[in-house]
């Protein structure tokens, strides 16, 4: 993935149709985070959701039908401020953008990025 310049469309990503592709996000600065006082949100637009994160575990009830049992995180990375996500067998409708999407929930500090993935046939 090729990042940008931040604040614009922070990162493009490529992947063929069938690959694994890992979507990059990472806290800035990087450091320990509370899992237990997190939510993540990975979504497409304001009402597609691809993964949500939150008190320390998937909830996924609802997240779009179309990325059930698709998509994961690094639960052991993700303390130390990578937010990552991993979508399996990529498919053409794939291709969009997505929003990374960090709050936690004491303070209501909140990060986002915005990151592209283009999805080519084989």
């Amino acid at each position: 993935c090729l990042a940008f310049i931040p604040g614009q469309l922070d990162t493009m990503c490529h992947a063929f149709v069938g690959e694994t592709v890992v979507l990059p996000c990472t806290t800035t600065p990087p450091g320990e985070l509370t899992l237990s006082k997190s939510m993540l949100y990975w979504q497409i637009g304001t009402k597609e959701l691809v993964h949500f994160f939150q008190n320390g575990q998937d909830e996924l009830e609802g997240q779009d039908e179309k990325f059930h049992g698709r998509t994961s995180l690094f639960p052991d990375q993700m303390k130390h401020g990578n937010l990552s996500l991993k979508i399996s067998n990529v498919q053409l409708w794939d291709d969009a953008k997505y929003s990374c999407i960090y709050r936690q929930t004491e303070n209501h500090q909140t990060m986002k990025s915005t990151i592209k993935l283009n999805v080519s046939g084989k």
